[in-house]
């Protein structure tokens, strides 16, 4: 059995033979590639019900990679499940801000400016769709390294080290293998569903300290009132509240719908962070009123003034006047000089 499951494991983690694995962090967990990997969009639903906690992500990655591995951390055991993309277009769709448009005249062009007993236990493996999945548990990061590089993944040592703080409490490694069906990571990810039970809920964050460029999320979270976030990045910007508000089953949010059994409250959370500065995970708590709120964006719109410059003008009046004038003198004077009828 321990020969058949090793099997299983290294075709879970197995990577493109001769290729090296190069890393990159998304604002949840951590990706090992075959090829150069950037987050360019992560969006990920949290859902809070009793003690379950559900986490449905979506990953946007600029990369041409042919194969990767996901890690993320998780406090307790998993199900692991494919959910439907479409969920993220309702999401969107409903909390997109409202828009203003102000028009600027311009002159010219314009234009806008360690642990007790080492050690990596396999505690689940489940194959869905495009995916293979292992939970791993273990006592320090050092071991789980080890199993992961036994299993021809190179995991970068900041990575690995990133890893320890969650063993140490405790947590499982979710090992995501990832084979896109389009031949490459360009296109995105079919969307992945992490379920698990915890008493503080929260969303892992700690790994992407180990990034090289700055995090894109779009967080939203589900539950019976409105949210609050704590920031991961405590010398940095906090993530923007962008919209809040009740949602109910409805025919024009089918994939929504379908998870909701009646009223509760979505809040939307936008933010970019920088790796250097995460030092903690999100967690969330409930918001002091359930206000709701819908961002407001601004858009300036900058349009060429259909008169000429200033100066022109100015020059283009005075002739005017001046013509005008002309004109006047000589009518009186043609009156003046005309012959008086008899």
């Amino acid at each position: 059995m321990a020969i058949r499951m090793a099997a299983v494991l290294a075709l879970v983690l197995a990577m493109v033979v001769g290729n090296p694995a190069l890393s990159g962090a998304c604002a949840c967990g951590a990706f090992v590639a075959n090829d150069k990997l950037d987050a360019v969009q992560e969006t990920a639903l949290v859902e809070l019900t009793g003690r379950t906690e559900s986490i449905t992500l979506a990953v946007q990655a600029r990369s041409e990679a042919t194969q990767a591995a996901f890690l993320m951390p998780v406090p307790a055991r998993a199900r692991f499940e494919m959910a439907d993309g479409e969920l993220f277009a309702e999401l969107d769709r409903i909390s997109r801000p409202d828009v203003e448009v102000r028009r600027v005249t311009v002159d010219g062009e314009g234009g806008a400016p360690p642990g007790s007993a080492p050690g990596a236990t396999v505690v689940d493996h489940v194959e869905i769709g495009p995916y293979e999945v292992a939970q791993l548990a273990g006592s320090d990061a050092t071991a789980v390294t080890q199993w992961l590089g036994d299993n021809d993944f190179t995991l970068p040592t900041a990575l690995g080290g990133a890893l320890a703080p969650y063993l140490a409490e405790g947590w499982l490694v979710v090992a995501v293998r990832l084979a896109p069906t389009s031949g490459s990571l360009a296109s995105g990810l079919p969307p992945m569903r992490l379920t698990f039970e915890t008493d503080t809920p929260v969303y892992p964050m700690r790994l992407s300290a180990t990034a090289e460029r700055r995090q894109p999320l779009r967080l939203y979270v589900l539950a019976d009132h409105r949210t609050d976030v704590s920031n991961p990045a405590p010398e940095g910007a906090a993530p923007e509240l962008t919209f809040a508000g009740e949602v109910r089953p409805d025919p024009q949010y089918p994939t929504l719908s379908a998870a909701l059994t009646g009223p509760r409250f979505l809040t939307r959370y936008d933010a970019e962070l920088s790796p250097e500065l995460i030092t903690d995970d999100i967690r969330f708590t409930r918001s002091a009123t359930d206000e709701p709120h819908r961002e407001l964006v601004i858009v300036t719109e900058y349009v060429r003034s259909p008169w000429p410059d200033p100066a022109v003008l100015l020059i283009l009046t005075a002739l005017a006047l001046a013509a005008g004038a002309v004109v006047i003198v000589r009518r009186r004077s043609a009156k003046r000089d005309a012959p008086t009828k008899p």
